[in-house]
């Protein structure tokens, strides 16, 4: 369809420019019905074609001015402020704005520089008026765009895109980081096998350290908190700071006016006009009917004292007219309501042809004030309910990559600091045994080899699972086959007196086991003076305990029992085991270093 039903408002202001068309013509001319006719079809559907109507009244509007109708009349003074403000309400900038050039130069009357500028500006500010409502509106469109997208979007799918993207990028880069440390320490051990070659056992030792410092960092990246962004404020600082120096520039325009008044020395109330309306201009936002009410004495103060307007108390009325429009309050509009019946009354007293201009003058800026904040609470309205769609789902991201961070935390310090902290444990004790006892040497070396065997393929099983995306739960443990026993095993061979009582332990709870003993142990060797481990996996009404205890001596400031113990390792096992559904602690108690797990038997639904 090529053109819609207009809307009330379009109709009621064409109605409008047509009677004023038609009052005003009439009594010169036939063909004021005619005019009024063509000016009010054409104001009704400037909103759908603005260029293509704006042409064709401007094309009136110069053919009726050069025949000197509209000289001296009022009949265009409505259609002329409706029309430019329409074409910057809804026409493209520029086209829009050549087509309200047209109308300046038409509604020049004496071709004089200062009739010229005169009619420039006032189309100029009337042009810019209907910018200012067309960008708002737009912003209003596209908040609401935004509102339907994301009540569309699935905060679920959102949240898993990018855990993706977090995994297959850190999880990725982590991994192979470390499996190289893991493959050149297993390559070095493997040569130094041969000759007992004492540059590569320190080479295996040096590799260790290496890998040891970069997984803290890596893991210290990866448990740290974000830093949530701070509101920014700049849009409201920059508004007053806008309405201070526009304040500031009226102040100076009314005071300079005074000053060069010739005719006749300045009252005390003129200068009172010209500092109090302009202060009114720097409240106007947040104290609206004071503004007015304060202005509209003022006018009624200098009808009675017959003082004239300047220009500088005129641009202050149209500053409070537009904020009195966006107020859409009724008692804000009745107080405008007096403040421009008494602005055209004491503007007639200057000029009295011009009361129907000045009242034109806050008419339109007022009805431009209640466009513009129609649209802006639609928009301040999507924009909030958009915030907080956008918070939502920010949070339930964040939660969910923080999670995933996590998780590929625990991973990377399961799979590879218990494995890690043997190896360099190894390779020192074959760099101690080499000269004095060879085989005893190579042993230790063949240990090296074996715990880098296990722990690639444990690298490789995890990059599988970050390819699939199947990473989650409690963490990976679950994916090692390696029974309890031979963990116990192979760390006996470091010197350790380990002392193994064991449960059957429930298919879904072997993984977490699994690693509680396993970097409690690690811990052992590579932090304590301890000589003797007693481990217990044991049932007790339904739950699962695990008792991990060693008789190492405690440090001046070690944590007791409970107390919260510093490290990626217990921070992890604690996770691990709050995620199973179960309970952890850790720290000294009178037997030494203990570590407690309690789960339970069955399955826990999380």
């Amino acid at each position: 369809m090529w053109l819609r039903r207009p809307s009330v408002a379009d109709a009621v202001l064409a109605a409008l420019c047509g009677l004023t068309v038609a009052a005003n013509l009439l009594p010169a001319t036939m063909w004021g019905l005619p005019a009024a006719a063509v000016v009010g079809g054409l104001i009704v559907v400037m909103p759908q074609r603005p260029l293509t109507a704006g042409a064709l009244l401007a094309a009136v509007y110069v053919t009726l001015s050069v025949t000197g109708l509209t000289l001296g009349n009022a009949a265009w003074l409505t259609p002329l402020f409706v029309g430019v403000y329409s074409l910057g309400r809804y026409a493209p900038l520029w086209r829009g704005g050549l087509v309200a050039l047209v109308f300046a130069i038409a509604s020049v009357e004496i071709w004089t520089p200062q009739s010229i500028a005169f009619s420039v500006v006032l189309t100029g500010c009337l042009f810019a008026y209907g910018r200012v409502v067309q960008l708002r509106a737009q912003r209003a469109r596209r908040a609401r765009a935004s509102e339907t997208e994301l009540q569309a979007a699935d905060a679920a799918a959102v949240a898993a895109r990018i855990v993706s993207d977090e995994r297959a990028r850190l999880g990725g880069q982590s991994l192979t980081l470390l499996r190289g440390a893991v493959e050149g320490m297993r390559s070095d051990a493997a040569s130094a096998r041969v000759e007992l070659d004492g540059r590569l056992i320190e080479s295996v030792c040096e590799r260790g350290r290496l890998a040891v410092t970069e997984l803290r960092w890596l893991l210290g990246i990866l448990r740290s908190e974000s830093v949530p962004d701070r509101p920014k404020n700049a849009r409201d600082l920059r508004g007053r700071v806008v309405n201070i120096v526009v304040a500031a520039a009226l102040l100076v325009l009314c005071t300079w006016e005074l000053w060069n008044q010739v005719w006749e020395p300045p009252a005390p109330l003129a200068w009172a006009l010209a500092v109090v309306l302009p202060a009114c201009v720097v409240v106007r936002r947040r104290f609206t009917t004071l503004a007015c009410s304060v202005a509209a004495a003022g006018v009624a103060a200098a009808l009675l004292t017959g003082i004239l307007p300047t220009v500088g108390n005129l641009f202050c009325m149209v500053l409070l007219a537009w904020s009195a429009g966006s107020a859409r309050r009724p008692v804000v509009w009745g107080i405008f309501g007096a403040l421009a019946a008494g602005t055209a009354v004491w503007g007639a007293r200057h000029d009295p042809a011009n009361w129907e201009f000045t009242l034109a003058l806050l008419a339109l800026p007022a009805f431009a004030g209640f466009e513009w904040s129609a649209h802006d609470r639609v928009a301040r309205a999507a924009s909030a309910h958009a915030d907080e769609l956008r918070a939502e789902i920010d949070a339930r991201v964040e939660s969910a990559r923080r999670e995933e961070r996590l998780r590929i935390a625990r991973e990377l310090h399961d799979v590879t600091s218990h494995a890690v902290g043997v190896m360099v444990m190894q390779a020192s004790a074959a760099s101690a045994l080499r000269e004095r006892d060879p085989a005893a040497a190579r042993s230790a070396l063949k240990t090296v080899d074996e715990a880098a065997a296990q722990t690639l393929e444990e690298l490789d099983m995890m990059l599988q699972l970050l390819d699939s995306g199947a990473i989650g739960g409690p963490g990976l443990a679950s994916a090692t086959a390696e029974p309890l026993q031979a963990l116990v095993d192979r760390m006996r061979r470091t010197g350790l007196d380990i002392s193994l009582e064991q449960a059957p332990i429930p298919a879904h709870l072997r993984g977490v086991v699994y690693r509680i003993v396993q970097e409690s142990l690690t811990n052992v060797v590579r932090h304590s003076n301890a000589r003797h481990v007693r481990i217990s996996v044991a049932r007790d009404e339904g739950q699962l305990c695990v008792r991990v205890v060693d008789d190492g001596t405690r440090t001046p400031d070690g944590p007791a029992l409970g107390d919260e113990t510093p490290g990626f390792g217990l921070t992890g096992l604690g996770e691990r085991v709050n995620g199973a559904g179960g309970a952890f602690r850790a720290g000294w108690d009178a037997q030494g270093f203990t570590v407690e797990a309690s789960l339970s038997i069955e399955p826990v639904k999380m």
